[in-house]
């Protein structure tokens, strides 16, 4: 009896749902009889599914991702490899300052790969070394003079690589 009342109940929500996204669509196409199926069709779950798998809903899935695209993160579409000093900006983010050219910001995540040289960032294992970001966000805000090579893609920092100036 429970599982029926449960699905008893997913029935009208996904029949709601579906009568919302075809109303959307009959809104931009002028057919209105798409969504009179689709609304005595709900009960049974074939019908729903088939209205799902129709071309119909995919405009409204590329309609849906318009929106998103329009409101991306600052820094999408970045991708950059300076060289410079790397210096902490604050939460998990980073500036690489070039000797020439503009700053690039980026973000560290826990997948950012760091390739420590000299050991200012950490000394464990074979050299390069490889910390992780909590060592270097604490070796930046102890002011460690770190002069490297950074990949940002999308606004990301995938990898700090120090390099030795001779």
């Amino acid at each position: 009896m429970n599982g029926t009342s449960k699905t008893g109940g997913l029935v009208p929500a996904a029949a709601l749902a579906l009568a919302l996204v075809l109303s959307g669509c009959s809104e931009a196409d002028p057919p209105a009889a798409p969504a009179a199926p689709s609304a005595s069709g709900p009960a049974p779950a074939s019908p729903a599914l088939s209205a799902g798998t129709d071309p119909a809903p995919t405009p409204t899935l590329t309609a849906s991702a318009s929106p998103s695209l329009s409101g991306t993160p600052a820094g999408r579409g970045l991708y950059a490899d300076p060289v410079g000093q790397v210096t902490f900006v604050g939460g998990e983010r980073i500036r690489v300052e070039p000797d020439d050219g503009e700053a690039v910001e980026g973000e560290l995540t826990p997948f950012t790969v760091v390739l420590d040289v000299q050991g200012g960032i950490c000394d464990k294992g074979e050299i390069p070394h490889k910390c992780s970001v909590a060592q270097l966000k604490k070796a930046l805000k102890a002011d460690v003079a770190l002069y490297a090579e950074v990949t940002v893609k999308d606004g990301l920092v995938t990898q700090v690589e120090e390099i030795v100036r001779n």
